[in-house]
């Protein structure tokens, strides 16, 4: 190791592994992409984030868009393991849901980069999640329905898209919460959502 190395990193400090400076990559890539969106996102910005050179991202994920990718992956990959097991509708839920607030910017990524027209991973999520969230969600369904928690004339469809609907604008509208209640939502309430979504959904507004 020469001395120019050694006063780069500091002394005491431990080398990084290419390992923690990819996680590191991703960790950080994470919420700046959902704020600014892939377009307005640079590099330069991404490299600083996570204390790493810009050189790093071409090295660790050929460029901006696999880095993109790269965090899509590293948050939904584990989040549609875990909602393999439930077997029930309010399972699934509360699974989804903690999984979300943990990782609040996952919301916003969605929204940008898959739902809107034109977003870097629409293809991606129609390609490798879309098939396997849709084949759970009429799964569940038909148990509820069986179970005699759901009507069976139910609307499938309909009721998915009102779920998470219920389960996600909350973390939508989050960055206007001080202004709506004087109070940002805390983890607590996005909780307390969750809870009267569930209610809703099953229960209705009377019940």
């Amino acid at each position: 190791m020469n001395i120019n190395e050694t006063k780069r990193r500091g002394a005491g400090r431990p080398k990084d592994s290419n390992e923690d400076r990819r996680i590191r990559l991703i960790q950080a890539a994470g919420p700046i992409f959902s704020q600014c969106g892939f377009a307005a996102t640079k590099i330069p910005e991404l490299a600083a984030a996570a204390d790493v050179t810009p050189a790093m991202v071409h090295y660790y994920f050929g460029g901006k868009e696999g880095l993109l990718r790269a965090v899509f992956d590293n948050a939904f990959t584990p989040l549609l393991t875990k909602l393999d097991d439930p077997s029930t509708l309010e399972e699934w839920v509360t699974l989804f849901h903690e999984h979300i607030l943990a990782r609040r910017w996952m919301p916003h990524l969605m929204l940008r980069e898959v739902i809107m027209d034109g977003g870097h991973l629409r293809e991606h999520f129609t390609a490798q999640y879309a098939p396997r969230v849709i084949a759970k969600w009429m799964d569940l369904f038909s148990h509820e329905k069986q179970e005699g928690r759901m009507r069976d004339d139910a609307n499938d469809l309909r009721h998915a898209v009102l779920m998470m609907a219920m389960l996600v604008y909350p973390f939508v509208i989050a960055p206007l919460s001080g202004i709506l209640t004087d109070t940002p939502f805390s983890d607590d309430e996005m909780r307390n959502f969750r809870a009267d979504a569930l209610h809703l959904f099953f229960c209705g507004a009377k019940g």
